[in-house]
């Protein structure tokens, strides 16, 4: 890595790399949600990418600390280094909660459930969060803005699928004493994707910081 454009080059396609990764751990937790049992073949893989996202995270931010202390880059780059390396942080976290939904899953089943009772009653939430995910890194890679503004339109609609989503499991469990452990799995999975949405908010923000220059952290 001779000059600045180079390193710049080696740390967007590592973040990349991490979009990828954090996409398919997406899908692994969103098949696991539907089975009728627990596939510890997808929890495995969705741990390994948990994993090399961890380890991915840890090598980036070593290439921009050198980057920035070899190069002194200017305004625009410098703006970029900084939230490349906030936004691998956001991923990690994000396969680190698509992880404990999975052991969320694990326990369920573990402790003697029912495996023919679904453990999710809305899986709109899982597949809004996905599509919302994919929102950004289309955002990323295309570096067009029309998919980050579409993002934050869609917020409200993960608040309102997770409390539904928490409503009919609390519903469920009232009618039904043998629901309770579902239910309570229900509502981890609905809070967690929550979270998940709102660190991919996280994400769009720093994207329109690189872009832009425009800090809107603490604006919606």
């Amino acid at each position: 890595m001779n000059n600045l454009q180079e390193n710049l080059q080696i740390i967007d396609k590592e973040l990349l790399e991490m979009l990828y990764k954090v996409d398919r751990a997406l899908v692994l937790v969103q098949e696991m949600i539907s089975k009728p049992e627990f596939d510890k073949k997808v929890y495995g893989e969705t741990k390994l990418l948990e994993e090399e996202t961890d380890d991915i995270q840890v090598s980036l931010d070593e290439k921009v600390i050198t980057t920035i202390a070899r190069f002194q880059p200017a305004a625009g780059d410098l703006r970029y280094l900084t939230r490349i390396s906030a936004m691998a942080t956001d991923l990690e976290r994000i396969t680190d909660i698509l992880v404990g939904i999975m052991k969320a899953i694990r326990k369920y089943y573990e402790t003697g459930n029912d495996p023919n009772k679904n453990i999710t009653f809305l899986p709109q939430i899982t597949e809004k969060v996905t599509y919302i995910f994919r929102l950004f890194k289309n955002a990323f890679i295309e570096k067009k803005m029309d998919n980050i503004y579409l993002l934050f339109g869609l917020d409200d609609e993960v608040d309102n699928l997770r409390t539904d989503c928490i409503q009919t499991a609390m519903n469920k469990m009232m009618e039904d004493k043998d629901m309770i452990e579902a239910g309570i799995t229900n509502i981890i999975i609905a809070q967690k994707y929550e979270r998940i949405a709102d660190i991919i908010g996280n994400l769009a923000e720093s994207l329109i910081f690189i872009s832009k220059g425009e800090d809107i952290r603490h604006k919606n």
